[in-house]
């Protein structure tokens, strides 16, 4: 019996991996998906050369994202080691997403649910290597390992698994801070549990304690590191002040809000056929971790389209007991996949090859007219100082990070002040987008550098870099007078 249920999670777990790699396979070696996951990438690779995150490279993002990208790039600096990493994370998470559903929806919507998820993350812009890709892994099996327990807990025992699965969701936290909200919903229900097995107050306390000091734990290591490194305001101030410092921009949040509604309806529809025909226990279990889930998006005032992607595993998980029903579940599954590709259709290998051609261009042309000064990359690709070989010449790297208003003075540095005192440096040549990126722009340091390209730089090329979900002209102004 454990002989065949072996055999058979692992045909699903090969399933979704061809599946995944399928769907994916199209952005290997493309070394401009998605901006995000591209500086996550270069911090990665800037780690290995001394660099501090938040203090040689600053971001809002917890430690653990950029530890995961130093470890990838240990293996291969190529953006297709991480691209195949955030394949396999997503493969093994719809696969853990099956597990969780089994117990109600046996193996064929077990099956379904993980190829729901899928063939829903790159609706969700999920189809490199956004942090949820990687830190959905660590909730849904933190998830699985509390489910597996409650019963243990009910009759007053205490499993560690339950304890791996603090860590684990102690780990999440260190890729996006906002998964706290599920930790905290899986610390809870698993207390609650213990609680009423009868077990006495003190104990049930003294373990809730240690649960919650695992979960702490892994951010606790890495805030002591900081600190004993000296560089413990520079860490406070990227995981909070900035967290709480950065205004929303209402025009924007109104319309990702609705993109994201209307991107996660079809799933959203099948979890709620899903959940009237699960039992109340697990029904309750699934709800709660929907709302928690939800929570942790509605945490942050600024919204994207793929801020949704945590749903998508709850979303998932509930809309199984749906895609059990024969005929049903797997005509929606059908329609899913029809959708899916119809927003994201696969095997864009010209889009790649666009974007390989377009980054290496951009890169030799900056390259031939560096002059003799540094590299400035304004609003614009931040590989390109490693593809030139320049040192990074901010901290603020991140496009949005000099360019665009709502981010004017939410790191620890003057935006004004660092734009000045990089131009005071006579750049040697100016990368910059032909128009801002994002809305609304920091005219306060637009200015300055166009002045300083109109004054001292010649404009050498416009090229036209590709996104997987958009393009833009980026200039090139090189040959600048010292």
């Amino acid at each position: 019996m454990r002989a065949a249920f072996t055999r058979g999670t692992l045909l699903h777990f090969a399933i979704l991996l061809a599946v995944a790699v399928l769907l994916r396979c199209d952005t290997f070696g493309d070394p401009n998906v998605h901006g995000d996951e591209v500086f996550y990438h270069q911090v990665g690779i800037a780690m290995h050369h001394g660099a501090w995150p938040y203090v040689d490279v600053w971001d809002r993002k917890p430690f653990g994202l950029f530890a995961l990208f130093w470890l990838i790039t240990a293996v291969s600096e190529a953006p297709i080691a991480y691209q195949l990493a955030a394949t396999l994370f997503a493969a093994a998470t719809a696969w853990v997403i099956g597990r969780i559903a089994e117990r109600w929806a046996g193996p064929r919507g077990a099956l379904l649910a993980g190829l729901c998820y899928l063939l829903w993350l790159a609706p969700l812009q999920g189809q490199g290597g956004q942090s949820p890709v990687f830190y959905n892994l660590f909730v849904a099996t933190a998830a699985l390992l509390v489910l597996d327990a409650l019963p243990r807990l009910r009759a007053g025992e205490r499993p560690r698994s339950v304890m791996a699965a603090m860590l684990l969701g102690g780990c999440a936290i260190t890729l996006k801070t906002t998964s706290f909200v599920e930790g905290a919903f899986l610390g809870l229900v698993s207390l609650a549990a213990l609680q009423r097995s009868g077990l006495a107050s003190r104990q049930v306390l003294g373990t809730g304690a240690l649960w919650a000091l695992l979960g702490l734990a892994p951010t606790l290591a890495i805030a002591a590191a900081y600190w004993l490194g000296g560089h413990w305001p520079e860490y406070w101030h990227a995981m909070v002040t900035a967290n709480l410092a950065k205004p929303p921009y209402w025009p924007d949040v109104r319309i990702h809000l609705v993109l994201m509604a209307i991107m996660l309806a079809p799933v959203f529809v099948a979890a709620v056929l899903g959940l009237r025909e699960q039992e109340s226990r697990s029904r309750r279990f699934v709800l709660l971790w929907l709302a928690a889930a939800v929570l942790g998006l509605a945490v942050m005032p600024n919204f994207y389209i793929h801020y949704a992607l945590p749903l998508l595993v709850p979303l998932c998980v509930a809309a199984s007991s749906f895609l059990a029903r024969g005929g049903v579940g797997v005509a929606f599954t059908a329609l899913l996949a029809a959708l899916s590709l119809w927003f994201s259709p696969i095997f864009q290998f010209t889009a790649t090859a666009r974007s390989v051609r377009a980054i290496a261009d951009l890169a030799a042309t900056t390259r031939a007219h560096l002059g003799g000064g540094p590299l400035l990359v304004y609003d614009g690709p931040p590989q390109l100082y490693h593809l030139t070989g320049q040192p990074f010449a901010t901290p603020l790297v991140f496009p949005t990070h000099l360019s665009q208003g709502i981010e004017k003075d939410v790191s620890h540095l003057s935006t004004l002040g660092e734009t000045r005192r990089v131009l005071a440096e006579r750049p040697g040549a100016v990368v910059m987008a032909v128009e801002p990126s994002n809305s609304p722009a920091n005219l306060e340091t637009r200015r300055p550098v166009l002045a300083y390209v109109g004054q001292n730089c010649r404009l050498i090329r416009v090229i036209d870099v590709p996104e997987r979900v958009r393009s833009q002209f980026m200039a090139v102004w090189g040959d600048c007078r010292r």
